[in-house]
């Protein structure tokens, strides 16, 4: 099972999950495609799940030469339509990882002790196919540094042959996995990041369920965790 610790404190109403979608040249045709199809399968799965509609806010970054949010900050579930997709251009994960900070700065609410309640720990999913193109660790050191200061969860999943495991490590804040290029991967990686957004709503949902860590559920074989 995957670890993650999700413990905020009591009484958090909306749980925070991006997509980060790698769309440049190399994912032209087919790859973007299967990948417009997922997010299409995330939208109707978490939609049709009586906690995840309650609690599940959706943000969608896309990144090739450069990186956009495509989505007007934090859409609820039951409101978001799956964007629009094209591939070209480079690997700008760093761009994407500043939007990703910049939303998650003016997006995410954060508690305020005695009186509004905030949201969960932001769930964030990376996919890419290749190595970034930009400088990255710089932004990513950023995500940490507000990681001492505001709990955040990024894991990063690379697809194709042309995957640097040891970047793909370094990225993430959590969990790093990779799988191939194939339609049924790409649907197999969908189906698990609907499964752990619904898992995680449901059990933030339950009284004092935001105060225990919980594990994601275990990845399809298509997916293979990267030690």
């Amino acid at each position: 099972m995957v670890q993650m610790d999700i413990a905020l404190g009591e009484g958090i109403r909306r749980l925070p999950v991006y997509l980060l979608l790698d769309c440049s040249g190399s994912m032209q045709g087919a790859p973007i495609e299967a990948v417009r199809r997922g997010v299409e399968l995330f939208v109707q799965e978490v939609q049709n799940d009586p906690f995840a509609r309650e609690t599940v806010h959706v943000g969608v970054i896309t990144f090739d030469s450069d990186a956009r949010m495509v989505t007007t900050g934090l859409v609820p579930i039951d409101q978001f339509q799956p964007p629009s997709l094209s591939a070209s251009g480079s690997t700008s994960l760093g761009k994407a990882l500043r939007v990703l900070r910049e939303s998650l700065d003016r997006d995410v609410r954060p508690a305020i002790p005695g009186k509004e309640k905030g949201d969960w720990k932001p769930l964030v999913f990376i996919l890419t196919d290749g190595e970034p193109t930009d400088e990255w660790r710089t932004p990513r050191q950023e995500l940490l540094d507000r990681q001492n200061r505001k709990a955040l969860t990024v894991i990063t999943v690379g697809c194709g042959p042309y995957i640097n495991e040891q970047n793909l490590k370094a990225i993430a804040i959590g969990p790093s996995f990779r799988m191939d290029d194939s339609e049924a991967s790409f649907r197999a990686f969908f189906q698990w990041v609907s499964q752990s957004v619904k898992a995680v709503s449901k059990a933030v949902s339950q009284p004092g369920g935001g105060e225990q860590a919980m594990s994601l559920p275990q990845p399809p074989p298509v997916i293979q965790y990267v030690p």
